[in-house]
């Protein structure tokens, strides 16, 4: 254990601190309660303790104090993430703001984009902090992303400019390959392969010659299987033959691969394989006992549906149905669980059969009203079937309560092609849950918002509500990336449209910074004891931290003030003061309407 100090309290607590010692070094730091480089490491300490949400309280009381302050912003970004809170994108949004220089709230404000795949977003600040930060895993990074959005030879400029031609070996090649470079990814890769034995260098090299030399490459397969037996690699091998349209020597390949691994991607092509070589009823059992292994383990919807839907493309092929045959309505149709219901219910769709594919839709809604829900409002939207659609989303609405969920209903709809005019409610409800959560919205998030907002405004446009087609598109414009042209075309419409032209959004007065039309209090977001809280002082107009703790049942009233004083500093209102200690602990006062 490592020795301490005792006569210099700062030194103390930070050499404790990185001995792991962390109850000790909040002890310490309590000493010197006005220092606030140690009012920072007790937080340090809370959030190393896995104590987030004293962790959060103690960063939110420094932020009220330092309210600029970028590295504060990031660091309650670093704590509401350890805690899968939303709000952390958020934070670290505000702290770029702040200094556009701060390296961690670039890396984790990238990591919200690169989650979903939303490469293009992240790419540019992908390319700030490479540039800023001049470290090798940020530019891998950078790599990365331009090589999953197609951009290769934009790949191998950074790796010339920022990694200098060395390292990177794998992201290298597949910028290679991607740009199309196949003879010189060829070349690198089985030189990379020879010197460090990696099967994944193999797997490029393979990649490579199967672009410019097919026959060669399936000559070198079994030569480089027999003293590397990869299971990857041998997959390549297994979908190589089957698309040469080899598929007995596939066949053979992938079920000695299964032998080794019965993974269930393997065995689905399998399945294939068979049916390709014209033995249907043997395919046919191949299906029905992968998906019945696939009910059985029910950890993976993505794979059980997967699954389902070859079985389904199988049927169409060697049945030709003109329903839904007997055998599927056995092996799938009979589990009651989600997909199963869900898929059924398409699959009737398919054949035209309505009635019954939204009798099993249904059901799938009530079974699962987010997952059922969301598949059976796509079909009624699909069959114009728009007040039913809407009224299923509304109660969808009304009971999701993650930010994720909230965007992906939304997502979902939007997708689907829905026909958005006349559904005034469902926008103006969408619109109202997303502002509530704006604050735990990640970067796709806000992106979904503003393509709410231009539905709304291209609804608001074709009833010639042209206030509010205009006041929309300047929200969605000042959240989009993506849809720039269309908000600008709708402004230029409106404009067009207009004969007197009034401005939409509010203004702000000189005495409180706030839009002068601004009478009720905005919607801050508050969960079910933050309102109770809020209620509480609103009747009372002050009380004490005791007090608040009887009430709330709760000891951490400190936290959820402090909360409750940055949201709605960042809405722009003021609604709790803090009036000092008194005998019962410190002391509320209710200032808002």
């Amino acid at each position: 254990m490592t020795e301490v100090p005792s006569d210099d309290p700062r030194k103390e607590a930070f050499a404790l601190y990185e001995d792991g010692r962390y109850r000790e070094s909040i002890g310490v730091c309590a000493r010197m309660p006005d220092d606030a480089s140690l009012a920072v490491l007790v937080a340090k300490n809370l959030l190393a303790l896995g104590e987030y949400e004293e962790a959060e309280a103690q960063v939110l009381d420094l932020l009220v104090k330092m309210p600029e302050s970028s590295y504060l912003h990031s660091f309650l970004g670093r704590v509401l993430a350890a805690r899968g809170d939303d709000r952390a994108t958020a934070e670290y949004a505000e702290a770029i703001q702040l200094d556009p220089k701060n390296e961690e709230a670039l890396r984790a404000y990238a990591a919200y984009f690169t989650g979903p795949d939303d490469h293009r977003s992240a790419i540019p600040l992908l390319y700030a902090l490479a540039r800023l930060s001049r470290k090798r895993d940020d530019a891998i990074a950078l790599m990365r992303r331009l090589i999953e959005a197609g951009e290769g030879e934009e790949a191998l400029l950074v790796y010339e400019e920022l990694l200098g031609s060395a390292g990177a070996e794998g992201e290298y090649i597949d910028a290679l390959l991607v740009a199309g470079r196949h003879r010189e990814a060829a070349t690198a890769s089985i030189q990379a392969f020879r010197e460090k034995r990696d099967p994944a260098f193999l797997r490029q090299y393979l990649a490579a010659v199967t672009a410019f030399d097919r026959k060669g490459a399936l000559k070198l397969f079994p030569h480089f299987l027999k003293d590397c037996p990869d299971d990857d690699l041998a997959f390549d091998h297994v979908l190589l033959l089957k698309s040469e349209g080899m598929c007995r020597e596939a066949l053979e390949e992938c079920e000695t691969l299964i032998a080794r691994n019965p993974h269930p991607i393997y065995k689905l092509v399998a399945c294939e394989l068979i049916a390709a070589a014209g033995r249907s009823d043997l395919a046919r059992q191949g299906y029905e006992g992968l998906i019945a292994e696939e009910l059985h383990r029910m950890d993976d919807p993505e794979s059980l549906g997967m699954v389902i839907e070859a079985y389904e493309e199988f049927l169409r092929k060697t049945l030709r149905p003109s329903t839904v045959p007997p055998c599927y309505l056995t092996t799938v149709s009979s589990d009651t669980n989600v997909v199963s219901l869900t898929r059924t219910g398409l699959f009737y769709a398919s054949f035209g059969q309505t009635t019954e594919a939204a009798e099993w839709l249904y059901r799938a809604y009530r079974l699962d009203y987010l997952d059922g829900g969301i598949e059976y409002a796509r079909y009624l939207a699909g069959q114009g079937e728009m007040r039913e659609c809407e009224k299923v989303l509304m109660h969808i609405l009304a009971n999701i309560k993650q930010s994720a969920d909230l965007v992906r209903v939304a997502d979902a709809v939007i997708d689907a092609g829905t026909d958005w005019k006349g559904m005034r409610r469902l926008i103006d409800a969408l619109i109202d849950r997303f502002s509530a959560a704006v604050r735990t919205l990640g970067p796709g998030g806000i992106e979904v918002f503003a393509r709410i907002y231009l539905c709304a405004a291209e609804e608001a446009f074709s009833i010639g509500d042209y206030a509010r087609c205009k006041e929309c598109s300047l929200r969605g414009l000042d959240m989009t990336r993506k849809n720039l042209n269309e908000f600008f075309d709708l402004i230029r419409r409106c404009k067009e449209a207009t004969v007197a032209e009034r401005p939409v959004l509010p203004f702000r007065t000189a005495a409180s910074g706030r839009p002068a039309d601004a009478e009720a209090e905005p919607d801050l977001g508050l969960d079910e004891r933050e309102e109770a809280l809020v209620a509480f002082l609103r009747q009372h107009r002050e009380s004490n931290e005791e007090e608040l703790r009887k009430v709330l049942d709760t000891r951490r009233v400190s936290g959820m003030i402090n909360r409750l004083i940055k949201k709605a500093s960042d809405a722009g209102v003021s609604l709790i003061e803090k009036k000092g200690m008194g005998e019962h602990g410190e002391v509320y006062l209710y200032c808002g309407k």
